[in-house]
Protein backbone atom coordinates (compact mmCIF):
# COMPACT_ATOMS: atom_id res chain seq x y z
CA UNK A 1 0.00 0.00 0.00
CA UNK A 2 1.16 3.85 -0.15
CA UNK A 3 0.60 6.60 1.85
CA UNK A 4 -3.28 7.53 1.15
CA UNK A 5 -4.39 4.01 0.86
CA UNK A 6 -2.55 3.15 4.40
CA UNK A 7 -4.00 6.03 5.95
CA UNK A 8 -7.23 5.55 4.51
CA UNK A 9 -7.32 1.72 5.66
CA UNK A 10 -6.37 2.91 9.17
CA UNK A 11 -9.10 5.03 9.28
CA UNK A 12 -12.94 3.28 7.74
CA UNK A 13 -15.53 3.44 9.54
CA UNK A 14 -19.35 4.39 8.54
CA UNK A 15 -19.30 7.83 7.14
CA UNK A 16 -17.40 10.47 6.23
CA UNK A 17 -17.98 14.18 7.95
CA UNK A 18 -16.80 17.43 6.31
CA UNK A 19 -15.16 19.33 9.76
CA UNK A 20 -13.73 22.08 7.09
CA UNK A 21 -16.60 24.69 8.71
CA UNK A 22 -18.12 23.36 12.12
CA UNK A 23 -18.59 19.34 11.69
CA UNK A 24 -21.67 17.79 9.23
CA UNK A 25 -22.00 14.45 7.72
CA UNK A 26 -20.55 14.81 3.92
CA UNK A 27 -23.23 13.93 1.10
CA UNK A 28 -23.10 13.34 -2.00
CA UNK A 29 -26.17 12.66 -4.84
CA UNK A 30 -28.27 13.25 -1.70
CA UNK A 31 -26.47 10.61 0.34
CA UNK A 32 -23.80 10.06 3.32
CA UNK A 33 -20.70 9.35 1.60
CA UNK A 34 -19.51 6.18 3.46
CA UNK A 35 -15.96 5.49 5.06
CA UNK A 36 -14.30 2.90 2.65
CA UNK A 37 -13.96 2.47 -1.01
CA UNK A 38 -12.47 4.50 -4.03
CA UNK A 39 -14.10 7.99 -3.46
CA UNK A 40 -13.13 7.42 0.36
CA UNK A 41 -9.31 6.96 -0.96
CA UNK A 42 -9.82 10.16 -3.12
CA UNK A 43 -11.35 12.44 -0.14
CA UNK A 44 -8.08 10.92 1.82
CA UNK A 45 -5.66 12.05 -0.35
CA UNK A 46 -7.42 15.87 -0.71
CA UNK A 47 -7.46 15.28 3.47
CA UNK A 48 -3.51 14.78 3.22
CA UNK A 49 -3.19 16.99 0.22
CA UNK A 50 -4.98 20.18 2.23
CA UNK A 51 -7.87 20.49 -0.14
CA UNK A 52 -10.22 19.22 2.38
CA UNK A 53 -10.70 18.60 6.20
CA UNK A 54 -12.56 15.27 6.90
CA UNK A 55 -13.30 13.53 9.90
CA UNK A 56 -15.24 9.97 10.51
CA UNK A 57 -18.11 8.49 11.92
CA UNK A 58 -16.33 5.22 13.19
CA UNK A 59 -19.95 3.04 13.31
CA UNK A 60 -20.87 0.00 10.98
CA UNK A 61 -22.75 -2.51 10.80
CA UNK A 62 -22.04 -6.04 10.50
CA UNK A 63 -24.64 -9.07 10.36
CA UNK A 64 -26.79 -6.45 12.64
CA UNK A 65 -23.86 -5.90 15.12
CA UNK A 66 -22.30 -2.30 15.11
CA UNK A 67 -18.53 -2.48 14.70
CA UNK A 68 -15.74 0.21 14.61
CA UNK A 69 -11.94 -0.27 13.20
CA UNK A 70 -10.26 1.62 15.75
CA UNK A 71 -11.00 3.94 19.21
CA UNK A 72 -9.59 6.84 20.61
CA UNK A 73 -9.88 8.88 23.68
CA UNK A 74 -10.05 13.04 22.97
CA UNK A 75 -8.50 14.80 25.89
CA UNK A 76 -9.55 18.64 26.43
CA UNK A 77 -8.65 19.47 29.32
CA UNK A 78 -5.84 21.91 29.07
CA UNK A 79 -2.56 21.24 30.31
CA UNK A 80 -3.23 18.77 32.21
CA UNK A 81 -4.55 16.65 29.10
CA UNK A 82 -0.62 16.13 28.52
CA UNK A 83 -0.44 14.24 31.68
CA UNK A 84 -3.72 12.56 30.89
CA UNK A 85 -2.83 11.38 27.23
CA UNK A 86 0.65 10.27 28.59
CA UNK A 87 -0.78 7.68 31.53
CA UNK A 88 -3.64 6.58 29.41
CA UNK A 89 -0.72 5.20 26.85
CA UNK A 90 1.46 3.65 29.94
CA UNK A 91 -1.04 1.62 30.58
CA UNK A 92 -2.12 0.91 26.91
CA UNK A 93 1.89 -0.19 26.30
CA UNK A 94 1.97 -2.36 29.48
CA UNK A 95 -0.92 -4.32 28.12
CA UNK A 96 0.48 -4.96 24.66
CA UNK A 97 -1.62 -2.30 22.73
CA UNK A 98 0.07 0.22 20.90
CA UNK A 99 -1.77 3.96 20.80
CA UNK A 100 -0.75 6.77 19.08
CA UNK A 101 -0.76 10.41 20.55
CA UNK A 102 -1.54 13.62 18.41
CA UNK A 103 -1.65 17.19 19.68
CA UNK A 104 -5.31 18.43 18.74
CA UNK A 105 -6.08 21.50 17.34
CA UNK A 106 -6.86 23.41 20.92
CA UNK A 107 -4.35 22.22 23.93
CA UNK A 108 -5.84 18.82 23.91
CA UNK A 109 -4.65 15.26 22.73
CA UNK A 110 -6.43 12.75 20.64
CA UNK A 111 -4.79 8.97 21.80
CA UNK A 112 -5.78 6.68 18.51
CA UNK A 113 -6.14 2.82 19.11
CA UNK A 114 -6.11 0.80 15.30
CA UNK A 115 -7.31 -2.35 15.12
CA UNK A 116 -6.46 -5.02 12.76
CA UNK A 117 -9.75 -6.61 12.73
CA UNK A 118 -12.93 -5.07 13.14
CA UNK A 119 -14.27 -5.17 16.61
CA UNK A 120 -17.64 -5.13 18.26
CA UNK A 121 -18.09 -1.14 19.12
CA UNK A 122 -19.41 -2.35 22.69
CA UNK A 123 -16.35 -3.82 23.68
CA UNK A 124 -14.10 -1.30 22.39
CA UNK A 125 -15.74 1.62 24.15
CA UNK A 126 -16.19 -0.63 27.06
CA UNK A 127 -11.86 -1.52 27.07
CA UNK A 128 -11.07 2.25 26.25
CA UNK A 129 -13.15 3.28 29.54
CA UNK A 130 -11.94 0.84 31.94
CA UNK A 131 -8.53 1.66 30.67
CA UNK A 132 -8.84 5.59 31.28
CA UNK A 133 -10.57 4.72 34.58
CA UNK A 134 -7.67 3.17 36.05
CA UNK A 135 -5.38 6.09 35.95
CA UNK A 136 -7.84 8.51 36.52
CA UNK A 137 -8.44 10.31 32.61
CA UNK A 138 -11.61 11.15 31.89
CA UNK A 139 -14.47 9.51 29.86
CA UNK A 140 -16.74 12.26 28.54
CA UNK A 141 -14.92 12.15 24.77
CA UNK A 142 -14.74 8.11 24.72
CA UNK A 143 -15.06 6.88 20.57
CA UNK A 144 -17.08 5.34 19.82
CA UNK A 145 -19.17 7.73 22.02
CA UNK A 146 -21.93 5.29 20.72
CA UNK A 147 -22.17 1.50 20.78
CA UNK A 148 -25.78 1.61 18.25
CA UNK A 149 -27.39 4.09 16.29
CA UNK A 150 -31.25 4.33 15.60
CA UNK A 151 -32.34 4.62 12.08
CA UNK A 152 -31.00 7.67 10.10
CA UNK A 153 -28.38 8.55 13.05
CA UNK A 154 -24.75 8.07 12.52
CA UNK A 155 -23.31 9.01 15.37
CA UNK A 156 -19.99 11.50 16.39
CA UNK A 157 -17.31 11.64 14.10
CA UNK A 158 -14.10 12.22 15.53
CA UNK A 159 -11.70 14.61 13.01
CA UNK A 160 -8.62 12.76 11.34
CA UNK A 161 -4.99 14.23 11.66
CA UNK A 162 -2.91 15.07 9.31
CA UNK A 163 -5.30 17.86 7.31
CA UNK A 164 -2.81 19.67 4.40
CA UNK A 165 -3.37 22.88 6.65
CA UNK A 166 -3.10 22.54 10.18
CA UNK A 167 -0.64 24.28 12.80
CA UNK A 168 2.84 23.09 13.01
CA UNK A 169 2.95 20.43 15.50
CA UNK A 170 -0.55 20.14 15.66
CA UNK A 171 -3.08 17.19 14.38
CA UNK A 172 -0.04 15.15 13.49
CA UNK A 173 1.29 11.82 15.44
CA UNK A 174 3.88 12.83 17.75
CA UNK A 175 7.20 11.59 15.83
CA UNK A 176 6.15 11.60 12.62
CA UNK A 177 5.76 14.64 10.79
CA UNK A 178 4.12 13.11 7.78
CA UNK A 179 0.80 11.12 7.33
CA UNK A 180 2.42 8.56 5.44
CA UNK A 181 5.03 7.62 8.12
CA UNK A 182 2.83 7.35 10.46
CA UNK A 183 0.35 5.33 8.62
CA UNK A 184 3.04 2.85 7.86
CA UNK A 185 4.12 2.29 11.07
CA UNK A 186 0.43 2.39 12.41
CA UNK A 187 -0.86 -0.31 9.85
CA UNK A 188 2.16 -2.35 10.97
CA UNK A 189 1.37 -1.99 14.64
CA UNK A 190 -2.13 -2.60 14.77
CA UNK A 191 -3.66 -4.06 18.14
CA UNK A 192 -5.61 -7.58 17.56
CA UNK A 193 -9.12 -7.53 19.20
CA UNK A 194 -8.06 -10.41 21.48
CA UNK A 195 -5.75 -7.96 22.80
CA UNK A 196 -8.17 -5.10 23.20
CA UNK A 197 -10.01 -7.57 25.38
CA UNK A 198 -7.54 -7.46 28.11
CA UNK A 199 -8.87 -4.08 29.24
CA UNK A 200 -12.50 -5.60 29.67
CA UNK A 201 -11.71 -6.54 33.42
CA UNK A 202 -10.79 -3.32 34.43
CA UNK A 203 -14.35 -2.02 33.23
CA UNK A 204 -15.93 -3.81 35.41
CA UNK A 205 -13.77 -3.97 38.12
CA UNK A 206 -14.19 -0.10 38.25
CA UNK A 207 -17.86 0.18 37.17
CA UNK A 208 -19.35 2.81 39.75
CA UNK A 209 -21.33 0.81 42.57
CA UNK A 210 -25.05 1.26 42.93
CA UNK A 211 -25.75 3.17 46.00
CA UNK A 212 -28.93 1.76 48.10
CA UNK A 213 -31.57 3.93 49.56
CA UNK A 214 -33.33 4.42 52.40
CA UNK A 215 -37.27 5.55 51.78
CA UNK A 216 -37.66 8.61 54.14
CA UNK A 217 -40.92 8.88 53.30
CA UNK A 218 -40.53 11.12 50.07
CA UNK A 219 -41.08 9.70 46.75
CA UNK A 220 -38.53 7.70 45.10
CA UNK A 221 -39.87 6.56 41.80
CA UNK A 222 -38.65 8.15 38.39
CA UNK A 223 -41.79 9.65 37.95
CA UNK A 224 -40.54 12.98 37.65
CA UNK A 225 -42.53 16.72 36.08
CA UNK A 226 -42.12 20.04 35.32
CA UNK A 227 -38.78 21.20 34.25
CA UNK A 228 -36.82 17.88 35.30
CA UNK A 229 -39.23 15.88 32.89
CA UNK A 230 -38.36 18.46 30.30
CA UNK A 231 -34.60 18.24 30.89
CA UNK A 232 -34.86 14.56 30.82
CA UNK A 233 -36.01 14.70 27.18
CA UNK A 234 -33.96 17.17 26.44
CA UNK A 235 -30.94 16.55 24.01
CA UNK A 236 -28.87 19.41 23.43
CA UNK A 237 -27.54 21.67 26.58
CA UNK A 238 -25.73 24.64 25.88
CA UNK A 239 -24.54 24.62 29.92
CA UNK A 240 -24.36 21.46 31.51
CA UNK A 241 -23.79 22.62 34.78
CA UNK A 242 -27.25 24.50 35.31
CA UNK A 243 -28.71 21.75 33.69
CA UNK A 244 -27.88 19.52 36.08
CA UNK A 245 -28.91 21.91 39.03
CA UNK A 246 -32.13 22.81 37.58
CA UNK A 247 -32.79 19.01 37.03
CA UNK A 248 -31.40 18.40 40.85
CA UNK A 249 -33.65 21.43 42.58
CA UNK A 250 -36.96 20.40 40.19
CA UNK A 251 -36.48 16.92 41.65
CA UNK A 252 -36.28 18.35 44.96
CA UNK A 253 -38.73 20.58 45.09
CA UNK A 254 -41.03 17.39 43.80
CA UNK A 255 -40.23 15.88 47.00
CA UNK A 256 -37.82 13.25 46.02
CA UNK A 257 -35.13 12.40 49.05
CA UNK A 258 -32.00 13.64 48.55
CA UNK A 259 -30.29 10.51 47.81
CA UNK A 260 -33.02 9.30 45.51
CA UNK A 261 -31.87 13.08 43.44
CA UNK A 262 -28.30 11.95 43.58
CA UNK A 263 -28.93 8.85 41.96
CA UNK A 264 -30.99 10.49 39.18
CA UNK A 265 -28.38 13.77 38.75
CA UNK A 266 -25.77 10.55 38.40
CA UNK A 267 -28.13 8.93 35.68
CA UNK A 268 -28.56 12.43 33.73
CA UNK A 269 -25.00 13.01 34.46
CA UNK A 270 -23.96 9.45 32.06
CA UNK A 271 -26.10 11.19 29.21
CA UNK A 272 -24.32 15.06 29.64
CA UNK A 273 -21.21 13.86 30.91
CA UNK A 274 -20.48 16.72 32.99
CA UNK A 275 -18.65 14.60 35.86
CA UNK A 276 -18.34 11.66 34.57
CA UNK A 277 -14.68 9.93 34.54
CA UNK A 278 -13.64 12.37 37.30
CA UNK A 279 -12.16 10.89 40.62
CA UNK A 280 -14.44 13.41 42.91
CA UNK A 281 -17.65 12.83 40.63
CA UNK A 282 -19.48 11.52 43.56
CA UNK A 283 -18.31 14.21 45.75
CA UNK A 284 -19.44 16.77 43.14
CA UNK A 285 -22.53 15.17 42.49
CA UNK A 286 -23.68 15.33 46.16
CA UNK A 287 -22.59 18.95 46.62
CA UNK A 288 -24.53 19.89 44.13
CA UNK A 289 -27.63 18.19 44.85
CA UNK A 290 -27.30 19.71 48.45
CA UNK A 291 -27.17 23.03 47.13
CA UNK A 292 -30.08 22.65 45.41
CA UNK A 293 -32.18 21.80 48.39
CA UNK A 294 -30.33 24.46 49.86
CA UNK A 295 -31.57 26.99 47.22
CA UNK A 296 -35.42 25.79 47.66
CA UNK A 297 -35.04 25.74 51.91
CA UNK A 298 -35.40 22.10 51.76
CA UNK A 299 -34.48 20.85 54.95
CA UNK A 300 -33.27 17.19 54.05
CA UNK A 301 -29.56 18.08 52.86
Amino acid sequence: MGGVEDFAELHKGGFIANVAKGVKPLTRDGDYVEAYGEYYEKLIKRHLEGDANIGVYPLWQKNGVWMVNWGAVDLDEGDISDIHSNNLQKLLTKTGITSWKEPSRSKGFHVWVYLDAPMAASLVRRALIGACRIVDVPIREVYPKQVSLEKDAIGNCLRLPYPGERTPGKQEVEGYPTGAKFAKAALEARTPPGVLRRLLPLHAATEPKKLKYVDRGFRLDGDFLGLAKELWEGSQFEDRSKALFGFATSLIWQEFTVDATVDWVRRFDDRLEKFTGRPDRERQLRNLVERAAIAIGDKRA
